[in-house]
């Protein structure tokens, strides 16, 4: 599979979750295999550092998730689920203004089909 189909993949595991919760353990470590392997071919790849850290934020490994968000943003990502899941990951960290600044930067900004926004539950914080 190329970088394109194993992200793919695993978004499609991470999203199957969300049907059938049951599927969590099995899906969410696929997609993550998934996902280093893609990684492993291009460590740069704005996508799929994305989709790593939106899937370790799902898991509430918010510190480890904000920097491969981060990292997707300093490679010159301009994708929506960049800036708002950095956002859910330092709301997660404590790190509240900071978070709110890159929520608002995420409303100018369209999200791209092959990333998700990381769940989040403003009620919650």
């Amino acid at each position: 599979m190329n970088i394109e189909e194993l992200n793919k993949e695993a978004k499609s595991l991470a999203q199957e979750i969300w049907k059938d919760s049951s599927k969590w353990n099995v899906n969410i470590e696929k997609a993550k295999e998934l996902t280093r392997l893609a990684l492993s071919e291009n460590p740069k790849h704005e996508i799929s550092l994305i989709i790593m850290g939106t899937l370790l934020c799902d898991c509430g490994q918010h510190a480890k998730a904000a920097e491969y968000f981060k990292l997707a943003i300093t490679n010159g990502s301009e994708d929506r689920n960049a800036y708002f899941n950095l956002g859910v990951a330092l709301i997660n960290c404590a790190a509240h203004e900071e978070a709110m600044e890159y929520m608002k930067i995420a409303k100018a900004k369209q999200s791209n089909p092959a990333t998700w926004e990381a769940y989040f539950d403003p009620m919650g914080h």
